[in-house]
C-alpha cells in the first residue's frame, strides 16, 4: 500500500503541470491562423499532398476546428499528460521501493520512455479523429473547384 501512495504522490503534481501547460499550447496552436493540433502536421496526412503547402495547413486547421470542438479537444493532452506523469513518477518510485539507483537518469530515462509512448498515442488519437473531418474538408474544396 505505501508504494501505491508514494506512487500517486509522485504522480499528480507532474500530470498537473503537463496537462495546464500543454493545453495552454494547444489553445495557442488552434488559435493561431494556420494552426493545427501539437502531436500531427501536414505531413501526417498523405491526403493533403496534393495541395500546396498554404492550403495544406488551411485545411488541416478547419479539419481541427470541426473535429475537436468542446472538451473532445482534451482527451489527448490528457493522454499525453497521464503517459508522462506516470513515467516520471515511476521513475522517482522504483528508486524509494526497489534496488534501482536513485540518478537523474533514471528518472530522466523513464519519463522521456513514456512520453514518446504517450506523444504517439496521442498522435495517432489525434490521426483517427481527424481524418474524417480532413476527407470531408477536401471533398468541400473539390466539389466547390
Amino acid at each position: 500500500m505505501n508504494v501505491i501512495s508514494i506512487f500517486l504522490g509522485e504522480f499528480w503534481p507532474p500530470f498537473i503541470g503537463v496537462a495546464v501547460g500543454l493545453s495552454v499550447v494547444w489553445h495557442a496552436r488552434r488559435s493561431a491562423l494556420d494552426g493545427y493540433p501539437p502531436f500531427i502536421g501536414p505531413k501526417s496526412f498523405t491526403e493533403l499532398s496534393g495541395f500546396p503547402k498554404d492550403q495544406q495547413k488551411q485545411l488541416l486547421h478547419e479539419a481541427s476546428t470541426e473535429a475537436f470542438a468542446g472538451w473532445r479537444s482534451f482527451i489527448p493532452v490528457v493522454v499525453f499528460a497521464a503517459m508522462f506523469a506516470a513515467g516520471a513518477a515511476l521513475g522517482r518510485t522504483l528508486p524509494k521501493v526497489a534496488t534501482v539507483p536513485d540518478s537523474f537518469w533514471v528518472h530522466t530515462g523513464f519519463a522521456a520512455f513514456f512520453a514518446a509512448f504517450g506523444g504517439g498515442l496521442a498522435g495517432r488519437l489525434e490521426l483517427r479523429h481527424l481524418r474524417p473531418f480532413l476527407k470531408a474538408s477536401i471533398e468541400r474544396i473539390q466539389h466547390a473547384a
